[in-house]
């Protein structure tokens, strides 16, 4: 990607980022100018508040540093902990987290964690009223695939999102804020030399990185 190109494809991550920091954020602000002129029934409800929108912050900033940040491009990110993160991503809301353990054999490629997280977000973006969501791991010979299946009323791919995971790199010019991360997922799997596949069901949506081994 040209300068230009990856500083567009910053801007844009950057404002995901934000639109889903400011309503927690704002919050806590609510709660705490709630507790000025409270009375102790009401100040214990709006530091009630704030404490748990202070966890959504920091859940949501956790996930953000994995998923889109240096730190989760290692091997240092396990895979128990990418559970935990993708957890903190989904408390509280209205779609609800299987994540299936990592296999003994085959050891997990450095940035399968992450790539995880991404598919995760990536899932989520597809279930605009709720639903289910799962992550499986399935090895194969001199492979692994990283599985995100999505279900739930009204899942899908928008035709945004399908075309800027169809197109490549050459897609980068019709970028927005909703296709992105669609964007960044797709780059992250061409850099760990793998593919992304999707695959659309009724009430039903496949996503299946696969990875080489070696």
């Amino acid at each position: 990607m040209g300068v230009k190109l990856e500083l567009r494809v910053f801007e844009l991550l950057a404002s995901r980022v934000c639109h889903d920091l400011i309503g927690p954020i704002s919050a806590v602000g609510n709660g705490l100018e709630l507790l000025e002129d409270a009375d102790k029934e009401m100040a214990d409800d709006a530091l009630q508040l704030s404490v748990n929108c202070v966890r959504r912050a920091s859940a949501l900033l956790e996930f953000f540093r994995m998923a889109y940040g240096a730190a989760g491009a290692d091997a240092g990110l396990r895979w128990d902990a990418a559970k935990t993160l993708a957890e903190g991503l989904l408390a509280g809301g209205k779609i609800s987290l299987a994540w299936g353990a990592a296999p003994a054999t085959p050891a997990l490629p450095p940035g399968a964690a992450k790539l995880a997280l991404n598919l995760v977000m990536l899932a989520t973006d597809s279930l605009p009223r709720g639903g289910q969501i799962g992550i499986a791991l399935e090895p194969g010979a001199a492979r692994l695939t990283i599985v995100a299946s999505a279900s739930g009323r009204d899942v899908r791919i928008t035709e945004e999102v399908a075309a800027i995971i169809a197109a490549g790199p050459e897609g980068a010019g019709a970028l927005t804020a909703k296709s992105v991360h669609a964007f960044f997922t797709a780059r992250l799997v061409e850099s760990l030399r793998g593919r992304l596949d999707t695959a659309v069901q009724p009430g039903a949506v496949r996503l299946a990185a696969t990875l080489p081994l070696a």
